[in-house]
């Protein structure tokens, strides 16, 4: 029996999600291991359990012990982009999921697509904005962009995840207002053109072997006339639901596969990932990658990963397993 440290929280906007799949996690890893719940606030601080007492701040992780696992379920921020990780591999703790590398190209969807193409994966068309070329003249940038634009388009921020600050817009003032909006999540926005086609995910993950393994694919149904999925729609009850398992023919649901381990390998995902796909004429196209997705039992990667014939407890105690046994990051 292992103690497993399961990190929950985080100053970033899905601080509330992460603490939803920290309280499950541990009460699944309970019934095998001696648990620890640790929540970070929105201010930093790390309070063990549900103890009112700040405990230790982030650099002394080098008080954990060498046999301790640690359960990141963390959402954006020093927790998903690496900076835990590199940390973790610094003081010679052993972890649960991707390395730095992987959560420092996954957090960064530019970066994800530019790994991914290399490796034949088709990706969307983007144009980067970065925040000091468009506050040096908002007028100005943002009427060259609605100049040569063609909507609709999305605005989205570089990192993030859970859909926050994501837009559709549809002419030049919507999308000044998008920009504004995005550019106070990153300092790297993106523009892409709104793609139309099924919106799917599949899950990757990996057990005590190490041997990447593919869910079959859910597919998202949105409400009419809604372009794209919110923050609203996934955790604030605005409708739209997840088909899993989507009932996908071939030869997309091949392509699909092929296409997820691609991505998967590229980035270099050990333990859980999930990957977002649009599939257009039956082609696969990359959206996103994400490194820690959700781990409430019924978020969407568990689901993915039920309906593929692994149980929600079963898949935790293997991402325990394969970093109890991997030696090296």
């Amino acid at each position: 029996m292992a103690r497993v440290v399961v990190l929950a929280g985080g100053g970033t906007s899905e601080h509330a999600v992460s603490l939803a799949s920290g309280a499950d996690v541990a009460d699944s890893l309970r019934t095998m291991h001696d648990v620890i719940s640790i929540t970070i606030d929105p201010v930093g601080r790390w309070l063990a359990g549900n103890s009112d007492h700040p405990g230790p701040a982030p650099s002394s992780v080098i008080d954990l012990q060498p046999e301790d696992i640690v359960f990141p379920v963390l959402h954006g921020g020093w927790g998903e982009n690496g900076g835990l990780q590199r940390e973790l591999h610094h003081r010679g703790i052993r972890y649960v999921g991707c390395d730095s590398a992987a959560c420092e190209i996954g957090m960064s969807k530019r970066a994800t697509a530019r790994t991914a193409a290399q490796h034949g994966v088709r990706t969307i068309p983007t144009r980067i904005i970065r925040r000091h070329e468009y506050f040096a003249d908002v007028g100005l940038v943002a009427s060259a962009l609605a100049r040569a634009a063609s909507f609709p388009l999305v605005v989205k921020p570089d990192s993030g995840g859970s859909s926050v600050g994501v837009y559709v817009v549809h002419n030049g003032r919507e999308m000044r207002n998008a920009l504004n909006a995005a550019f106070e999540l990153d300092d790297v926005v993106l523009l892409q053109p709104l793609i139309v086609g099924a919106e799917v995910s599949v899950g990757v993950w990996s057990g005590a072997d190490g041997v990447l393994r593919v869910s079959g694919a859910s597919l998202l149904h949105l409400p009419s006339g809604v372009d794209a999925f919110s923050y609203e729609h996934k955790y604030a009850g605005a409708g739209g639901w997840l088909e899993i398992p989507a009932a996908i023919c071939e030869p997309a649901s091949t392509k699909l596969t092929d296409a997820a381990l691609r991505t998967a390998r590229a980035v270099g995902v050990v333990g859980l990932s999930r990957i977002d796909f649009f599939l257009v004429d039956d082609q696969p196209v990359l959206n996103e990658i994400n490194t820690l997705p959700g781990l409430r039992r019924e978020s969407h990667f568990p689901r993915l990963i039920a309906a593929a014939g692994t149980s929600y407890d079963d898949l935790l105690a293997g991402l325990v397993e394969q970093a109890m046994t991997r030696n090296e990051r």
